[in-house]
C-alpha cells in the first residue's frame, strides 16, 4: 500500500510539474507588452535560406510570394537548396532572381543543405540570415519588422509561424498545437523575461554568430538543428526576441499518418536533448543561465495532449477509487480534476482569438483518431533519432 501511495505521488508531483509549468507561461502572456515599430536607421542584408527536398508541388508558389517583400530588392536574397528537385521544378525557379544550389545528399537534412550554403556563399556580405521551409510563405513586411528587431540589438529572432491551411479536421488540431506553443513558449516566455524558443523556420540570427554555429559543428546530422542553434545561442548569451505580429504561412499536416512521422521526429529530438541536458552535462544545464535551465525543462515535458488525457483518466480512476472506499471527501480526484482544468485554461489562454471558433468546433470529432496517432509517436520515438524523417506538403493556398 505504501508503494502504490509513493507511485501516486509520484505521477501526480510530475503531472502538477507539467501543468504548473503551462499555466504559469499561459498566464504571464497575457500581460505582455509589444513593442512598438519605429522607422530604423539602418537595414540589414538579408539571405533567406530556403532548403527544398522533393518539394516541387509548393516551392514554385512560395519563393514567387516571398519575393513580394516591401522592402529593398537589393538588401536581400533568396538562396534556395534544391535537394532532390525535378529538372522541370529548377528551370521554373532559374527565371526567378533568386539563387539556386544544387545539392543530392545521401542522407538529407535541413542542416545539412544549410551548411552547404554557407559554405557556397561569401563571408561579410550578409547581416541576416533568415530560415525558411520551403511552403513558408513570409506576410509583405516582415523583413523590416525582423530588421527592427535587429536594430533593437536582437541577434536571434523568431517570427510568428501560424497556419496558412485549416482544410482537414488534422490540420486545424495541428494549428491549435502551434498557436498554444506560440503562447507559451514564446509570448508567455517573453512576458517574464526569458528567451523564446525557436521552432524551426521563420526565424532569423546574426549571420556571421550563426555561420560560425552551422559550419563549425556536426550539426548537419541532427534532426533537431532548431533545438542545437537555440542552446548554442543561448550558451554565447543571445537571447531570442520574438515578434508575434509578424507572421510567416506554413502548411499544416493534413493526415494523421503525416503527423505521426512528424510527432516521431519532434519527440526523438526532445528525448534526445534530455539526454543531453539530464544526463551527459547536468552541471552545464544547472549553471548556464535561466534560459538555457529553462530550455532544459523544456525536454523534460509531457506532450500537451498526451498531458490533458492522463489527467481526465486519472480523474475517473480516482473517482472510481474514492466511490468504492466509500469516502466522503473526494481528495485526490479533486486534485485531478484541479489539473485536467489547469491544463485545459492553458490551452484556452493561448488559443484565444486566434483561431476561427467554428473551425475549432469542427476539429472535435478528429480528436481521438488525432489522439491515437500521437501515443503512437511517443512510443516510436527514441532518443538516439538520427535519420531526418521528411514531412511531405503539398498545398497551395488560393
Amino acid at each position: 500500500m505504501i508503494v502504490f501511495k509513493i507511485i501516486v505521488i509520484v505521477i501526480l508531483s510530475y503531472l502538477t510539474f507539467n501543468i504548473g509549468y503551462l499555466i504559469v507561461f499561459a498566464l504571464a502572456g497575457i500581460f505582455r507588452k509589444y513593442p512598438s515599430y519605429e522607422r530604423t536607421h539602418s537595414q540589414r542584408r538579408f539571405a533567406i535560406f530556403i532548403p527544398t527536398y522533393k518539394e516541387d508541388s509548393i516551392v514554385i508558389d512560395a519563393v514567387k510570394k516571398n519575393l513580394k517583400q516591401h522592402y529593398p530588392k537589393h538588401l536581400f536574397d533568396i538562396i534556395l537548396i534544391a535537394d532532390h528537385l525535378q529538372e522541370f521544378t529548377i528551370t521554373k525557379l532559374a527565371s526567378f532572381p533568386i539563387i539556386i544550389l544544387i545539392a543530392v545528399f545521401k542522407k538529407s537534412t535541413k542542416a545539412k543543405s544549410i551548411k552547404f550554403a554557407l559554405q557556397q556563399l561569401p563571408d561579410n556580405y550578409y547581416d541576416v540570415a533568415l530560415i525558411l521551409d520551403a511552403d513558408n510563405i513570409m506576410e509583405d513586411n516582415a523583413l523590416n519588422k525582423i530588421n527592427w528587431a535587429f536594430e533593437m540589438g536582437f541577434v536571434m529572432v523568431q517570427a510568428h509561424r501560424t497556419a496558412k491551411n485549416l482544410n482537414t479536421s488534422t490540420a486545424i488540431l495541428d494549428a491549435i498545437s502551434e498557436e498554444i506553443n506560440n503562447h507559451i513558449f514564446r509570448t508567455g516566455h517573453r512576458a517574464l523575461g526569458l528567451s523564446s524558443a525557436l521552432i524551426g523556420s521563420g526565424m532569423a540570427f546574426d549571420y556571421s554568430i550563426f555561420k560560425d554555429i552551422i559550419v563549425n559543428s556536426d550539426i548537419e546530422n541532427n534532426p533537431g538543428e532548431d533545438r542545437e542553434i537555440n542552446l548554442r545561442m543561448l550558451q554565447l548569451g543571445h537571447s531570442c526576441e520574438y515578434l508575434d505580429d509578424c507572421y510567416v504561412y506554413d502548411e499544416k499536416v493534413q493526415t494523421n499518418t503525416i503527423m505521426e512521422q512528424q510527432r516521431t521526429r519532434w519527440i526523438s529530438a526532445q528525448f534526445q536533448y534530455a539526454v543531453k541536458f539530464w544526463w551527459k552535462d547536468p552541471l552545464q544545464t544547472i549553471f548556464s543561465g535561466v534560459s538555457y535551465f529553462d530550455l532544459a525543462v523544456q525536454t523534460l515535458l509531457l506532450p500537451r495532449a498526451i498531458l490533458l488525457v492522463l489527467t481526465l483518466i486519472l480523474t475517473t480512476v480516482a473517482l472510481g477509487f474514492e466511490l468504492a472506499s466509500n469516502r466522503q471527501h473526494f481528495t485526490v480526484t479533486m486534485y485531478c480534476l484541479g489539473l485536467f482544468l489547469c491544463c485545459l485554461l492553458s490551452f484556452a489562454l493561448g488559443l484565444y482569438g486566434k483561431l476561427p471558433l467554428n473551425k475549432v468546433l469542427s476539429s472535435i470529432a478528429g480528436i481521438p483518431t488525432s489522439l491515437y496517432h500521437l501515443f503512437r509517436a511517443f512510443l516510436k520515438s527514441k532518443s538516439n533519432q538520427k535519420e531526418f524523417i521528411h514531412t511531405p506538403k503539398d498545398y497551395i493556398a488560393k
